[in-house]
């Protein structure tokens, strides 16, 4: 009985340990990712500008009222997470988005990454390249719900800066513009 109870143990101690090598395997967030990794780019161009520090002028127009302004101490963390929230890299969405290559000369120009599917947040996030890197990221955000229709659009041009225009319309109260551009100064 004895021998019986050590080799039921050692099997069910050589099972976890085999479920657990492999689940270390599968999550090592080393995940496949179905289209552009926007995260892990943006990421990157965090950590450049944060090495670089540039300072960022910005002129703001909230419903047709401008203001200009210069920072020169950035979080570019926050500045630019609401271009990681559009990230379109999650397991679910795997057939929710079309995808469409232009390539010139055998060189890859642009990349556009269409929503299939209406409710989805994210409707067109697209990629440029010249020479292999990236040089703009365009996405296009809408939700409609019955109190409020938003349409974002966001525009990243690494060594230049970045646009956001936001408008909502809402059934209840006046509608909303914002628009900034960001410029990256050295």
């Amino acid at each position: 009985m004895i021998r019986l109870s050590h080799v039921l143990l050692a099997g069910l101690l050589a099972l976890l340990t085999f479920h657990c090598q492999s689940s270390a395997v599968t999550g090592s967030g080393q995940e496949e990712k179905s289209f552009f990794d926007l995260r892990a780019f943006f990421e990157g161009e965090i950590a450049r500008l944060k090495a670089e520090n540039p300072k960022i002028k910005k002129e703001i127009e909230i419903n047709g009222k401008k203001e200009q302004k210069t920072q020169e101490e950035v979080d570019f963390e926050k500045e630019l997470a609401i271009f990681i929230r559009s990230d379109i890299n999650k397991p679910a969405w795997k057939d929710k988005y079309g995808v469409d290559s232009v390539v010139v000369s055998n060189e890859l120009v642009r990349v556009d990454y269409t929503a299939l599917d209406s409710t989805l947040k994210t409707r067109l996030l697209s990629i440029e390249f010249e020479e292999a890197a990236v040089n703009k990221v365009s996405i296009t955000n809408k939700t409609d719900s019955p109190l409020i229709q938003s349409k974002q659009q966001l525009t990243f041009e690494p060594k230049k800066g970045y646009q956001i225009a936001n408008q909502q319309d809402l059934s209840l109260s006046n509608d909303s513009q914002l628009r900034i551009v960001a410029t990256f100064e050295r």
